[in-house]
């Protein structure tokens, strides 16, 4: 569509226009999401920072599908025609200053160059006329308040800017009425007073100019305790000597006599990004009620924490008129500033005589803080060292506002706001990279841009230099950069341009702290983890937990470590930048270049302890543990366990990292053994992707090395999630079950593991039982049956019971069936196992339900459920919803437990339940006389068991579809009950076969009729 024919305002309410019409963007949330987009006019907005904007950090587990769905609502608004774009893992709306209120304002707000002082005004006034109200007013999301108020601060500098044009146009008499209304909206705002007192003052009314100055007066001191700045006082006096009434304490205090010292270096002309910083800043610094705040600024070495602070000085110096003081402290130097010789030379900028000023640091900073005393002064600390450093440089009294930046968390400045600063976002760095290469190479050459970032971490320095790198060398490809910086070990090699280089910015932190925090920091680096918990530092240093969180503070007040929350058993998490983590590796190769294996063996070591106890407490299928040779090492402080699926959800990157970490370094027993403890807490919480992942991995390690142990154990796994939750593998499921089954008989076998045995046995049973070979399947089980009580393997006997009722049921031989279910449910509860005890209870009420016994069959279901839902075990959940459904038949809840049923196999691809559930959904279609969604269904039913390969179940499913069928469509039906019948025929259930038959004669008769 056209752009000129849709309009967007922000500048009020969140509106859209199309074609001249109102588009109703019903519900506040949605009317944010596009508040947001808007702001972001033009550029990519990932679905991460949109749902950081709308929830502030504390969005919730569905953030991503209710943002696609407020996406789909604003598009639907629009009729499809809003130019907003899925785009690169987030969205682009498109707009320009003709179709937005907000770039119209910012277009012509912009700076002007020479243009004469009424053109000036004539455009900040179209651009004023563009406010309805309150920016985003009708949008509720995170980011609104501090967006409103940064559009806010605009609004209310294009006003100060008119009201000084008009004022020196001589336009004073005209703006008096406006300037008094602005100036009793915004009554801290000073500018806006002196602007009206100087009106009142040019057009003849100095008293009212002087009354405007009480109120003004009174307003600060009775609501905030406060006196006006010094740009104030002198307006005022300006007016007082205009009618000789300057007398003694009549004007306030006097103007200080000294010029207004302006120590701020230059502002960086390349800033780029940090808009929700610099908003935040730019409200911090504002003046408002209260005393003046001192703000830190934290954060690592090279992520742009004085280039930050020098630029929101600059935004805030016209709200400081008496002047701004800056000092470089060197904190990370080896010798930092002396706090004395910074307070000398803040005290020659304020006007003191150097044979004045005291030698004493004390006197000094009693000096100091008289001068600045009742002064509006913006004081700028950077790179300090520590509070002991700066505490003699902040100013007295509350009118003073002080900036400080520094490595250091500067925990101990009490009453400071607190800004911790991170590197840039993925939009941020491209658009600095653009802006520092120049020639738009970045922006022609995406990919590599994406790739380069990526290498250097996103931190700014390291951006500054790739990009000035880039500019210098034109005729470089961008492949030519990242190829060189793909290479870890001379990464940091490659980062230095001029007198900027990474490996300096990072080596000063390191050389700031004591051995025993950069030896813990060494230790560290050599794990490939995505974040590091605190007992790690205990275990690879030797220390108590105590000693080892101490030194993990003291890596982070350096900032080579930084905070990542903390875990479920109450202790820490922590990670590294990607170049501080490169430049500890240096090190770690450079000062302990044995130790590497002993340290991650040990770290390894600790992540087993935790994982056996965790996983023991975990009630899952009841697979025989089988460990191997690796060492368990002892954690420190962790005796008392939380929660173990809490810890494995909490460890769910970490550990499947270390994994990989120990099959790339040959600990397959280590890799193994983790992997193995992780299945149970994949399966309960239906983490299927990482589980093929990581077992996968592990598999064709041990492939690789010949570890037959390790090789079963996650075939093992596998056997499991293919067959039952994933639907995307060729051929039959039951018969690629049985060859995996058989192959994991012979390894365990290889490998002397009985109860490994058992459990591969029963795999063979259960898969010769969908096959319909009954003979080998009991075969199969019985063998499991001993094998599991000759290895005392209790709960490879349970499961092999269930299998062998299995085998009894597919043959019809239902009191057999009962009887291994009975005890398999003894074995169960005698193991305490939860959750096979559930299992057990589901093949009960199946069992119950085909005997036709459907009060004791919702008995055993109900308890099963609610074993299962205490454990948000989704997965076997399903299967108890169906047998549900089919004991309930044809009530009125079987519907909602099928449908239920569906809806979660659905979700977690579960191949096999789907299929049944829909089978059963057909059937209950059918009984309401719903023919053809009973059809439906019952065709999907039959496509999937065609795929499953367990022709049981593919029979049911077939004479079910030719019930369906048969009113409709004669023929159809009589193929689906022939097939059905050759089937039983072929697995020997001679009776269903015989039903089949007569269903089929009385469809000819009907024909013939």
């Amino acid at each position: 569509m056209p752009s000129e024919t849709v309009h967007y305002r922000i500048l009020g309410n969140v509106e859209v226009r199309l074609s001249g019409a109102n588009v109703v963007v019903a519900r506040p949330r949605h009317r944010a999401v596009l508040g947001y987009l808007l702001l972001n006019a033009g550029r990519v907005v990932t679905v991460e920072a949109l749902a950081d904007a709308m929830w502030g950090g504390a969005e919730p587990a569905t953030a991503r599908s209710q943002l696609q769905a407020d996406i789909s609502a604003i598009r639907r608004a629009g009729d499809g025609r809003l130019a907003l774009l899925s785009h690169s893992g987030g969205y682009l709306l498109e707009a320009g200053p003709a179709d937005l209120d907000y770039l119209r304002f910012q277009e012509l707000t912009a700076p002007t160059g020479d243009l004469p002082p009424v053109d000036r005004v004539t455009r900040l006034r179209e651009a004023l006329a563009l406010w309805r109200g309150p920016a985003l007013a009708d949008a509720a999301g995170a980011y609104v308040a501090t967006a409103r108020r940064a559009l806010g601060e605009e609004r209310l500098a294009a006003w100060e800017e008119v009201f000084d044009l008009e004022l020196q146009a001589g336009r004073h008499r005209e703006i008096v009425p406006e300037l008094a209304g602005m100036a009793r909206d915004e009554p801290t705002r000073e500018r806006l007073w002196i602007a009206l007192m100087t009106a009142l003052h040019r057009g003849g009314r100095q008293a009212d100019a002087l009354a405007a100055a009480r109120e003004m007066r009174r307003f600060l001191a009775d609501e905030h305790g406060l006196e006006p700045g010094t740009a104030f006082v002198t307006a005022e006096r300006t007016v007082l000597q205009a009618v000789g009434a300057v007398e003694d304490g009549e004007s306030g205090p006097p103007a200080p006599v000294s010029p207004a010292p302006a120590l701020l270096p230059s502002a960086v002309g390349d800033f780029t990004g940090r808009a929700a910083e610099v908003a935040w800043l730019d409200g911090v610094l504002a003046p408002g009620d209260g005393p003046r705040p001192v703000v830190t600024i934290t954060g690592m070495g090279g992520v742009g924490k004085s280039t930050l602070a020098v630029h929101a000085a600059h935004r805030a110096a016209h709200d400081h008129p008496d002047g701004q003081l800056y000092a470089r402290l060197h904190g990370t130097d080896a010798h930092p500033a002396e706090p004395g010789d910074v307070l000398a030379r803040f005290l020659r900028a304020l006007g003191m005589d150097e044979r004045a000023v005291p030698i004493d640091l004390t006197e000094r900073a009693d000096v100091y803080r008289s001068l600045m005393a009742g002064r509006r002064i913006l004081v700028v600390l950077d790179d300090a060292a520590d509070e002991a450093q700066i505490r003699p440089l902040l100013p007295g009294g509350n009118s003073c506002t002080t900036v400080v930046t520094s490595r250091s968390g500067l925990d101990g400045l009490e009453g400071a706001e607190r800004l911790q600063l991170e590197v840039f976002s993925g939009e941020e760095a491209v658009a600095f990279l653009d802006r520092v290469a120049t020639a738009h190479r970045v922006t022609d050459d995406p990919a590599e841009s994406a790739a380069i970032l990526q290498l250097v971490g996103r931190l700014p320095l390291a951006v500054r230099i790739v990009g000035a790198r880039l500019r210098s060398r034109p005729a470089w490809p961008m492949s030519r950069l990242t190829r060189a910086l793909r290479d870890e070990r001379r990464r940091l090699d490659h980062l230095v341009a001029g007198d900027l280089a990474v490996r300096t910015s990072i080596a000063a932190s390191y050389r700031a702290i004591g051995e025993p925090a950069r030896r813990l920091a060494r230790r560290l680096s050599l794990f490939a983890l995505p974040d590091l918990p605190s007992w790690l530092a205990a275990v690879v240093t030797g220390t108590s937990t105590a000693e080892a969180e101490d030194l993990l503070e003291e890596l982070v007040d350096a900032q080579l470590l930084f905070d990542a929350g903390t875990d479920t058993t109450g202790g820490g998490r922590y990670g590294f930048h990607d170049l501080v983590l490169l430049y500890l590796r240096e090190r770690a190769r450079a000062e302990e270049p044995s130790e590497g294996a002993e340290v991650l063996s040990a770290g390894l070591g600790g992540y087993l302890w935790l994982a056996r106890r965790m996983s023991e407490r975990i009630p899952g299928p009841c697979y025989a543990a089988v460990r191997g040779d690796a060492i368990e090492v002892a954690v420190p402080g962790a005796d008392d366990l939380p929660d173990p699926l809490d810890w494995f959800a909490g460890e769910r990157l970490s550990l499947p990292a270390a994994i990989r970490q120990a099959c790339d370094i040959g600990a397959l027993d280590a890799a193994f053994e983790l992997a193995g403890c992780l299945e149970k807490f994949f399966d309960i919480r239906g983490v299927y992707i990482d589980w093929r992942s990581t077992n996968d991995y592990v598999l064709a390690a041990c492939r690789a090395a010949g570890h037959r142990l390790g090789e079963a154990v996650m075939l093992r796994g596998l056997i499991e999630l293919s067959t039952w939750h994933e639907a995307d593998h060729p051929g039959a499921a039951m018969e690629r079950m049985l060859r995996d089954a058989d192959h994991l008989f012979e390894l365990f076998t290889e490998a002397g593991h009985g109860p490994g045995m058992a459990d591969a046995a029963v795999d063979q049973a259960w898969a010769l039982a969908a096959t319909g070979d009954y003979d080998r399947a009991a075969a199969c089980a019985d063998a499991a049956i001993v094998l599991a009580e000759q290895h005392e393997h209790l709960g490879g006997q349970s499961r092999a019971h269930v299998a062998r009722a299995v085998v009894y049921g597919e043959s019809l031989a239902l009191p057999e069936a009962e009887r291994h279910l009975t005890i398999a449910l003894r074995l169960a509860r005698r193991l305490g196992n939860q959750r096979y005890v559930a299992t057990t209870l589901q093949f009960i009420g199946v069992l119950n339900t085909r005997a036709g016994r459907a009060a004791e069959a919702i008995i055993a279901l109900d308890e099963s459920l609610r074993i299962l839902r205490r454990y948000q075990d989704r997965y076997a959940e399903v299967l108890t919803l169906l047998t549900l459904a089919r004991a309930h038949l044809p009530k009125h809840p079987a519907r909602a437990f099928a449908t239920e049923a569906l809806t979660i196999a659905r979700e977690y691809n579960l191949p096999h339940h789907t299929a049944d559930a829909l089978g059963v959904l057909g059937v209950i279609e059918l009984a309401e006389g719903n023919h053809d969604a009973a059809i439906k269904h019952l065709e999907a039913s039959v496509r999937l068991w065609r795929r499953r390969g367990w022709p049981a179940f593919l029979a049911e499913a077939l004479r079910k579809l030719g019930d369906a069928q048969a009113r409709a469509d004669p023929s159809a039906a009589r193929r689906a009950f022939s097939e059905a019948r050759d089937i039983h025929q072929r697995l020997g259930h001679t009776d269903t076969a015989a039903e089949l038959t007569t269903l089929i004669s009385a469809l000819d008769r009907s024909a013939r009729c």
